[in-house]
């Protein structure tokens, strides 16, 4: 292999090594195909660079896949057949290759992942108790806003409880492995709720939520729970703000009843904001806490949100840990809290804030 694909090689090997490995197999298998072909590298290295990252050309294959024709990948995707998804991956990228490119360049990928709900709930419960009214929940990078849906989920923590309606559609199941989180029998009452997000998807169009679908790992076991996630977002829409965020976001909360608190959310989307854009937000949360109580809950990777980034982030399986923290904002004030480490599709949770 030439150097012009050697580093595109090591970007599949990397996510092979610290996003796929012990979580998901098939993606690992095909990411290590991928990265020792060298005809699919140069293929791909032909494209916008925005577009080399390689779960967008998984979510790419997998919209293929959903959208029908590719009956002996879909099997593959299933479990249905045991042969090697490497290979059959391939065949499909060579042949569909037009099609494959086109989704690839110009979608990105969108973990609107309703998994993470269990994981930011125990969070919002928490900050709700130290405020005197209701919040309103601000999304943002809300993609096509599953996770302002939160109180429509029944997330089950074993023996720790479980939150939200028994009879609902959509089910997270997360391991508690350590600590007591705060798990009510109901999320906190929500004054409103609107996302952001600078190119939401819009589930009414079927091609926007078939990539929704794209996007979800297919032996993860979140898929048929994503599905359910999107119908029950169709029946009743949540309202989403086109636009950049720091742009939109005093708007919002500018136009917010006379005192009622504030919950501003991000899941991984904050590490996409540039190093401006970051203290930008700050801010922004700053100014809007001289009118009113404002919260930020944060779900990120380790070293992303400065106020956590001397933390040491424990792993409890082979997948990837992120970090959950509040920083809450009076008259311009920050005070800080870690509440614990998680896994980022909402598998496990350990709780290090104050218990339940």
């Amino acid at each position: 292999m030439d150097d012009s694909h050697r580093d595109l090689a090591a970007l599949w090997e990397w996510t092979a090594d610290t996003q796929l490995r012990g979580y998901s197999a098939l993606y690992e298998r095909i990411a290590r195909v991928v990265a020792a072909d060298t005809d699919i590298l140069g293929r791909i290295r032909s494209t916008p660079p925005s577009a080399h990252l390689p779960l967008v050309w998984m979510a790419a294959v997998h919209d293929l896949v959903l959208a029908g024709g590719e009956d002996r990948l879909a099997e593959v995707y299933a479990g249905r057949v045991d042969v090697d998804p490497g290979p059959v991956f391939l065949e499909v990228c060579r042949t569909r290759w037009a099609e494959v490119e086109q989704r690839a360049t110009h979608r990105h990928v969108q973990t609107n992942e309703c998994g993470r709900s269990a994981l930011f709930g125990p969070g919002l419960t928490w900050l709700a108790r130290r405020m005197d009214r209701p919040p309103v929940l601000i999304d943002v990078g809300t993609s096509a806003g599953l996770s302002l849906l939160c109180d429509r989920y029944r997330l089950d923590y074993g023996d720790h409880g479980a939150t939200g309606p028994v009879d609902s559609t959509v089910e997270v199941r997360c391991r508690v492995v350590g600590g007591q989180p705060p798990v009510a029998d109901r999320l906190p009452a929500l004054a409103d709720r609107v996302g952001i997000d600078r190119s939401p998807l819009d589930l009414s169009r079927p091609d926007d939520a078939r990539w929704l679908l794209a996007c979800v790992w297919p032996d993860t076991g979140r898929l048929e729970r994503t599905a359910a996630a999107v119908r029950l977002a169709q029946e009743d829409p949540p309202r989403v703000i086109a636009g950049d965020a720091n742009t939109v976001l005093p708007g919002v909360l500018d136009g917010l009843p006379d005192g009622t608190p504030a919950v501003v959310l991000t899941t991984w989307s904050y590490s996409y904001f540039s190093l401006e854009q970051r203290r930008r937000l700050l801010q922004i949360l700053a100014a809007a806490s001289h009118l009113r109580p404002v919260a930020w809950l944060s779900a990120d990777g380790p070293g992303i949100v400065d106020a956590f980034s001397d933390v040491t982030v424990p792993s409890h399986d082979a997948s990837e840990s992120g970090v959950l923290g509040a920083i809450e904002f009076d008259r311009g004030q920050r005070h800080a809290a870690l509440l614990g480490f998680i896994q980022p599709h909402g598998l496990w949770l350990d709780w290090r804030g104050p218990a339940a």
